[in-house]
């Protein structure tokens, strides 16, 4: 058999409760496998040597509190490694800021034992639907409707006043997220219009939210709400569409973030569009047509 060439990817997680997610991540996208291991960093071993010595060397790798977490995982094809990446710099973080691990990618001369045989599974059978027109249009890709499905998105900077943000928005009418990006276009965060008048909204007529505080909870994010001035201060964690995804998973995803819509993002995560949630709607119910009977264009009134 040939011998095949590839890539290790050697990340080490400083932030373990963001792993999931990358995890959750690089299944989706195809990355073979990936291996997590215990580790800590030199500095804080002989920080931790000086204090209880040798003795504490086992109890400190073998603590569920030992710092980090060391992902090791190898990927053949260049393109998939692209993607791996900036699903790890979305999922952990800038690498360049502090405390925000360490990504590395190294050549390796040959791979084998990458990809296993697998058994398919039987897939489950959809329940009887109302409309089963509407059942097969669910699953059409994004891609396929594209042309119909996308309008121009609502792009801000981390560091665009909130106030700015809005004058972004009432340019492009009907998108209600606005897309947080850092300066290459990556997303990074959304803000929805409901979160936003709420932001704004705060500055004019603060007493409005102070009547209805009624615990400490409300209390503290009525604290919170008076340091926002940036759409990154305000922004949630970011949300998006790929062309890859089919109508069904699209509205999943807004449903599941109570969002009227959502950036479309490429490969790196940089976004390209927006779709809003009515002209999904459309789709899938048949009032946007293609030649094929399919989702595609308008049908005449």
């Amino acid at each position: 058999m040939e011998n095949r060439i590839g890539f290790l990817v050697i990340i080490v997680v400083h932030n373990v409760a963001k792993l999931p997610d990358l995890l959750h991540a690089w299944q989706k996208i195809g990355v073979p496998g990936a291996t997590i291991l215990r580790s800590t960093g030199a500095y804080r071993m002989t920080t931790w040597l000086s204090r209880v010595g040798l003795g504490g060397l086992e109890r400190l790798l073998d603590s569920e509190d030992s710092g980090q977490r060391t992902l090791l995982a190898g990927i053949e094809d260049p393109d998939l490694l692209a993607r791996a990446i900036a699903e790890a710099e979305r999922a952990l973080g800038n690498f360049d800021e502090p405390h925000s691990g360490l990504l590395l990618v190294v050549p390796v001369a040959q791979v084998k034992g990458l990809h296993k045989t697998r058994r398919r599974e039987t897939p489950t059978p959809l329940p009887a639907a109302v409309q089963p027109d509407w059942v097969v249009r669910r699953d059409t890709p994004i891609e396929k409707v594209l042309p119909m499905l996308l309008r121009e998105a609502a792009t801000v900077l981390r560091e665009t006043p909130l106030e700015d943000v809005a004058e972004v928005m009432l340019r492009v009418p009907g998108v209600q997220v606005a897309a947080v990006t850092e300066a290459d276009g990556r997303l990074v965060g959304v803000l929805d219009l409901h979160s936003l008048a709420n932001d704004l909204f705060f500055r004019i007529m603060p007493e409005e939210f102070l009547r209805d505080i009624t615990d400490m909870e409300e209390m503290m994010d009525f604290a919170r709400k008076s340091t926002l001035r940036t759409a990154g201060d305000a922004m949630s964690e970011p949300v998006w569409i790929t062309q890859g995804d089919t109508l069904k998973e699209a509205f999943k995803r807004m449903h599941d973030h109570r969002l009227p819509g959502l950036p479309v993002v490429d490969g790196r995560y940089h976004v390209i569009g927006y779709i809003d949630l009515l002209t999904l709607l459309s789709c899938c119910v048949g009032r946007i047509e293609g030649p094929d009977g399919g989702p595609g264009k308008e049908q005449a009134a």
